[in-house]
């Protein structure tokens, strides 16, 4: 099986009718212009030439035609199997079978892309299975937040100190529990930082009023330099010293807008300030 491209195989249709046309007309003419013995013969000799090359001709079209429909076959199968893919239902291969060694090709190559997305799968599996079990046997209330921010995982110890259950905090996004807290400039303070630090109130349905917390998050990041989990961490006071503090608070306030004294202390913001008194006036 030979594997060419549309362009390639129209362009040698079109040579080898030309060059028939060629051969047939140039034939014809020739066997016309002979002279020699019966001329009724020769006319119908030239036109059984003309004849010849007219069958090869449809031939060659019958030809062409068919490689078309083959084409436009497999590609028909290969689109079927690209969507029993996507589908989850293609498995054993038999769709690729009828494209014969093409599809036997296919086959070899997609065995091995199963063979290593299993073994990346159990390495995945293995990995989250680490991470649970450190989770539940470290001694820190900490909680692992996905690249949207949702909480995706709860240390046991933070469940046993704070007496609630993994439901009140699996599948919610950290800004809905703690008060202080937006995970888009968290994300962005942390693609500066290690680390961040933050101060904000815990809001839990089973608590009866919000308990302020000291957090710090730490990002997890991917091979691809991007920031892809944040895991936060709930420590003392005494705990928050030992870190620098990056900022305080990362949720926007709802504050009227503040001007900074030192730029109201500037000549040109006064200047600014008594012409809008002027126009009250």
């Amino acid at each position: 099986m030979f594997l060419i491209s549309k362009f390639r195989v129209y362009l040698f249709f079109l040579f080898a009718v030309l060059t028939i046309l060629f051969i047939g007309i140039h034939g014809y003419l020739s066997f016309s212009e002979i002279e020699v013995g019966n001329v009724l013969s020769m006319k119908y000799l030239a036109e059984n030439f003309i004849y010849y090359v007219i069958v090869l001709l449809i031939v060659l079209t019958i030809i062409f035609v068919s490689m078309l429909v083959k084409s436009k076959n497999i590609f028909k199968e290969l689109e079927k199997v690209i969507e029993l893919s996507r589908q989850g239902k293609y498995s054993s291969g038999m769709q690729l079978k009828k494209l014969g060694r093409l599809g036997d090709k296919v086959i070899e190559i997609n065995t091995h892309l199963n063979s290593l997305n299993e073994m990346k799968s159990l390495k995945i599996s293995s990995m989250s299975n680490i991470v649970n079990f450190l989770l539940d046997k470290a001694e820190a209330p900490m909680l692992l937040l996905d690249a949207q921010g949702m909480i995706i995982k709860v240390s046991r110890y933070l469940l046993e100190q704070m007496e609630i259950s993994e439901k009140d905090l699996i599948n919610k996004y950290a800004e809905n529990i703690f008060d202080k807290f937006l995970y888009s400039s968290v994300m962005i303070e942390l693609r500066k930082s290690k680390y961040i630090t933050l101060q904000s109130p815990l809001m839990i349905d089973s608590f009866e009023k919000p308990i302020d917390v000291n957090i710090v998050a730490f990002p997890i990041i991917n091979y691809k330099n991007e920031i892809s989990n944040c895991i936060c961490t709930i420590i003392t006071k005494e705990e928050l010293s030992r870190y620098e503090v990056v900022i305080q608070e990362v949720k926007p306030s709802t504050d009227p807008l503040k001007i900074p004294t030192e730029l109201q202390e500037r000549p040109l913001f006064k200047r600014f300030k008594d012409i809008f008194r002027q126009q009250e006036r």
